[in-house]
């Protein structure tokens, strides 16, 4: 089988400030079929970006933008990489 037709999904863990996450669910939607925004904890405001290996990049350059440009507090705690089968 070698992976053929398997996708790699990425899923971005990352801890924000509470009041930024609305920005960055507008911001992501904005850029649509790049990424998928959730809270997966709202008390430690952790939040989940889930892409796929082809759009990583894409999703790393709004991560970047977002500090620079909006001055958005966003500190990846860990970056997953896993095999997902259509």
């Amino acid at each position: 089988m070698g992976g053929e037709g398997q996708v790699k999904e990425v899923i971005f863990r990352v801890q924000v400030d509470r009041s930024n996450i609305g920005l960055i669910n507008a911001i992501f939607e904005g850029y649509e079929h790049v990424a998928i925004v959730r809270v997966v904890d709202k008390k430690n405001s952790i939040m989940e970006i889930y892409t796929s290996e082809d759009f990583k990049d894409i999703a790393e350059q709004i991560i970047e933008a977002l500090k620079k440009e909006y001055s958005v507090s966003m500190n990846i705690i860990n970056v997953v990489e896993e095999a997902q089968t259509p």
